[in-house]
């Protein structure tokens, strides 16, 4: 059933809504976001915060202003999927976010939204849409803020009244109209005198309260980053080899969301492959195995970046490791000779200064055989 408070100008989006899956969270009129906004989140990216994430520049120029952006745009339909599950990750270890144990959730909402904006057109709702699920250059929290969807947690992610902070993000951008409107929140709260996402964050990613360092998140580290992972930071990396959940799994407003695994499945990559394995694979069998998860965004030299590292920590994987000494990606081969002296292996470390000619991994072998 709709909501009590919804409009009847809304009916049929909510609706159709229904009928592909999702539930309408909200509506707003696209008009631009307060300019405090605008000006925290320039003040944000003049501080370098946002690292390698280039794309985060075009935001800062049409993200809070949706007519910047898709000029014929008058209205926007705010959604949230919940993702809580259980954690996992590999069949020996190497945990990786509980967003990315599924479908690739950018697939799964952005078809439900395309199939609903083709509906709406059917329907005679709306002539022009455009689906996004945080892949273009808006500032989709922001406007979830905005929205009434939640509010922003000092661990700086969108906190749901209901969901806490496992909810995916998608809208819809049409060219109606639409009145300001979400349903009456389920509880309304803050974060009050409440401090575990900053106590427990192992990076210290968030500076303070509502402010994220995203250079030193583990999420970043490991997903976003292209380079080498700081080697301050790869000890307090621990065993994400995919993106990190603490901030969210310390969240009391969590803590009793039900398990959402059966709506976004399993990869079965997880059962077959050990954490080492990841070390083994080919480029190829790496797009293969991946093909649908959000682990393909760190590409196969980045997975592999990542997994060296874990392995350090863990004290394990010599055999695997020994042999990504020698890869063809000087990234790999950087992080690989880092783990091998975690664990102690000097001797393969001598053998790849014999041949090693990259001046970044030569420095990484050499300190793990000073240290």
């Amino acid at each position: 059933m709709p909501p009590a408070n919804l409009p009847d100008s809304l009916v049929p989006l909510w609706e159709l809504a229904a009928e592909v899956g999702l539930e309408l969270r909200g509506t707003l009129p696209t008009a631009p976001l307060a300019p405090e906004v605008m000006e925290r989140f320039s003040r944000w990216l003049a501080e370098g915060r946002a690292g390698e994430m280039d794309y985060l520049h075009k935001a800062s120029e049409v993200g809070g202003n949706l007519v910047d952006w898709k000029p014929w745009g008058k209205g926007v339909a705010l959604f949230a999927l919940p993702y809580a599950r259980q954690g996992g990750g590999f069949r020996n270890g190497g945990r990786v976010a509980r967003y990315a144990l599924g479908k690739d959730y950018h697939n799964r909402i952005g078809r439900q939204l395309q199939k609903l904006g083709k509906r709406l057109r059917a329907a005679g709702f709306t002539q022009t849409f455009r689906a996004t699920v945080d892949a273009a250059p808006v500032l989709e929290r922001e406007w979830a803020i905005r929205g009434g969807l939640g509010w922003r947690g000092k661990n700086t992610l969108l906190i749901h009244p209901e969901h806490g902070p496992w909810v995916m993000l998608g809208e819809l951008v049409m060219d109606v109209e639409l009145p300001t409107w979400s349903p009456p929140p389920a509880r309304v709260a803050t974060c009050g005198s409440c401090t575990n996402c900053l106590d427990r964050c192992p990076t210290q990613a968030l500076t303070s309260a509502y402010e994220i360092d995203p250079r030193l998140c583990i999420s970043y580290l490991t997903i976003e980053a292209k380079g080498a992972i700081p080697l301050e930071l790869r000890k307090k990396v621990g065993d994400w080899v995919f993106g990190c959940d603490i901030c969210s799994e310390v969240c009391p407003f969590g803590d009793k969301e039900p398990d959402h695994a059966a709506d976004w499945g399993l990869l079965p990559v997880f059962a077959e492959l050990r954490l080492e394995d990841l070390l083994t694979i080919s480029e190829q069998r790496f797009h293969q195995l991946f093909t649908g998860s959000p682990l393909r965004r760190t590409g196969w030299t980045g997975l592999q970046r990542n997994a060296c590292v874990v392995l350090g920590n863990l004290q394990r994987g010599s055999k695997e490791l020994e042999s990504a000494a020698f890869h063809s990606a000087a990234i790999v081969r950087r992080h690989a000779v880092w783990a091998l002296g975690e664990i102690g292996e000097l001797d393969v470390i001598r053998r790849v200064l014999k041949v090693e000619t990259d001046q970044e991994v030569q420095k990484e072998a050499e300190f793990a055989i000073r240290r």
